[in-house]
């Protein structure tokens, strides 16, 4: 999100906290949500809560903030930065003096994503935190109306019991020095989508996946991905457990530096990029 939308997002989400929420409405167990979204008449259960700090805050980078995240579905803590989780609410939380002379925790921002309706904004949601960070959320939000954006209509109120989690933790083991094997795949796949070399790519993938590259339409799928790809990739670090490894890579796109996390699989000693993420 570029930066005017991100004010924008954020004048238009900001609230300041209500009082607390019913007592004799019990919190959730630790990592779960209760409640009812409401999309179109449709009532959908948001059953887990996560809530993770935000490397810098939005106001100053000094601000403590935090992404909290609500979905149907248990996630994944690597899951949690993908703003394509559906369906899910995702609520950011900062702890700021911009709008007073001590800090006090704000709404930053509100998405929702549910059934392919995305919506950004809007009318910012009511918070009532019993626990307020920094490594524990737990409360109620909700909208006091339904909201109506164009052919939609969505609200919701929803109990939550987030404990916080790090979603750059490594999985499994951390790789030496240039991401061992994940990370020379990795750099030699770019490296071959670069050249446009589809022999090079047949010897970095599974005989089944090789066979793809014979196809009549292969060279056309090559030059697609190779202008989705970073050139000249470095390797900051990474982790795997075996069958997944996570890298974290620089390289450069379009004549910019890009650095992004990389999600690759281990298929019969092959491994293979099946995510990039970029920051």
């Amino acid at each position: 999100m570029n930066l005017l939308c991100r004010i924008a997002t954020a004048l238009a989400s900001v609230a300041v906290l209500s009082g607390p929420a019913l007592a004799a409405d019990p919190l959730p167990p630790a990592g779960s949500a209760s409640g009812t979204l409401e999309v179109d008449g449709e009532s959908i259960p948001l059953r887990h809560a996560y809530v993770y700090r935000e490397d810098q805050g939005f106001y100053d980078p000094a601000d403590p903030t935090w992404t909290l995240v609500l979905s149907a579905e248990p996630l994944k803590t690597r899951q949690l930065r993908q703003r394509s989780i559906d369906p899910s609410l995702r609520v950011g939380l900062t702890l700021t003096s911009a709008f007073g002379d001590g800090p006090s925790l704000r709404v930053l921002s509100n998405d929702l994503q549910a059934g392919g309706f995305s919506h950004s904004g809007g009318t910012a949601p009511e918070l009532a935190l019993e626990q307020q960070g920094p490594d524990v959320f737990a409360g109620r939000i909700h909208l006091a109306e339904r909201q109506d954006f164009f052919e939609h209509s969505y609200r919701y109120d929803l109990r939550f019991h987030a404990v916080a989690v790090d979603p750059d933790a490594p999985i499994g083991d951390v790789l030496p020095e240039g991401g061992g094997e994940p990370g020379a795949a990795y750099v030699a796949w770019t490296q071959a989508l670069e050249a446009r070399d589809a022999q090079a790519l047949k010897t970095l993938v599974t005989p089944d996946m090789a066979a793809m590259l014979d196809a009549p339409d292969a060279a056309g799928d090559i030059e697609r991905m190779a202008s989705m790809a970073p050139q000249a990739v470095r390797v900051l670090g990474g982790s795997s457990d075996g069958a997944t490894a996570i890298l974290r890579i620089e390289g450069r796109m379009d004549g910019d530096v890009v650095q992004a996390e990389v999600t690759l699989a281990n298929h019969d000693g092959h491994w293979t990029p099946t995510r990039v993420s970029y920051d």
